[in-house]
């Protein structure tokens, strides 16, 4: 069984334009509303591969009751969501036809000290009283919490289990203060950018350099370090060892949540107890499939097995 956890979700808009002019009248093609958060994208897709999926995390006012009442229809994965008094923030995508995109989010409701421990709470009872194999610690946190709450968390959960194997997919000073923690995550998912920001370099897509970059860094430390470059591929940390895999090229529809979908994939195979490189192939692919739909954190099957076929991996 899977746990996701997301404690600053939201509900996201998108919208298509033609060409978006800053400071302009700007028309919309295509709108969409969905419900948001790393950790749900996550969970649906690692849902839609075959595995039991709980996801948690804070949510409140007219916006949580939206993401409640939209997760418990798509009945892919169970919700166990905790209350709290502010609204769930909202999130813009802007995307013309050129691929421009620009993102507008607030930055979310205020989560007070009874919130955190209810989730701790929950989330010691969830990991006793089912067979987890995985759980990932999903975005950005809530605005006033403190920036070792991923750190607090991933300790809270080797605790109770350290066999559980942990996914951190955030940024800043979330991740920042949990890489120094006692417990580190035992996953990693930055892309390049956030890469090059946590290592103060230069943003790079080439394999090698992100390879040496690691190595001559403090994410030496981390087990497993999946740095996703968009269409140009994966570069995975495996202990001592690393990887680099691609796909064939495709005709992008829309790449929002593809990161998520490559989280989702990399669960739905350490719920397989798949080894590295079956572990590499379920993210790329995953993350690929997501990028050929319109709906943000969705795979269709076929093209999630079409892609697994075509996984090129190579050991760097």
């Amino acid at each position: 069984m899977i746990l996701t956890i997301t404690v600053n979700p939201s509900v996201d808009y998108l919208y298509k334009t033609k060409k978006f002019k800053s400071g302009d009248l700007n028309r919309v093609t295509l709108q969409k509303k969905m419900v948001g958060g790393k950790g749900i994208n996550a969970a649906r897709v690692a849902s839609l591969l075959g595995s039991n999926v709980t996801t948690t995390g804070f949510i409140g006012g007219e916006n949580g009751k939206y993401i409640l009442e939209q997760s418990n229809c798509e009945m892919l994965f169970k919700s166990s969501f905790i209350g709290i008094n502010e609204n769930t923030r909202n999130c813009f995508t802007i995307i013309d036809d050129d691929g421009e995109k620009t993102e507008i989010n607030e930055y979310g409701g205020s989560v007070k000290k009874n919130n955190y421990i209810e989730l701790l709470d929950l989330i010691k009872y969830i990991i006793n009283n089912n067979k987890i194999t995985a759980i990932s610690i999903n975005g950005s946190l809530s605005p006033n919490m403190k920036d070792n709450s991923y750190q607090l968390l991933i300790n809270e959960i080797k605790k109770v289990n350290a066999e559980i194997k942990t996914i951190l997919d955030s940024s800043g000073t979330g991740l920042i203060n949990a890489l120094e923690g006692e417990n580190k995550p035992d996953y990693i998912k930055p892309n390049e950018n956030e890469l090059s920001d946590f290592l103060n370099t230069e943003v790079t897509t080439n394999p090698h350099k992100i390879k040496e970059e690691i190595l001559n860094s403090k994410l030496s430390d981390i087990n497993n370090i999946f740095v996703s470059l968009g269409n140009k591929g994966v570069v995975v940390k495996h202990y001592e060892k690393y990887f680099y895999a691609q796909l064939p090229p495709i005709k992008a529809v829309n790449t929002e949540g593809s990161g998520d979908s490559m989280v989702g994939g990399l669960l739905a195979s350490l719920d397989m107890h798949a080894d590295i490189q079956k572990q590499i192939a379920f993210a790329i692919s995953a993350g690929t499939a997501n990028a050929l739909e319109e709906k943000t954190g969705f795979i269709g099957i076929e093209k999630f097995k079409y892609f697994l076929k075509k996984v090129s991996i190579v050991q760097l």
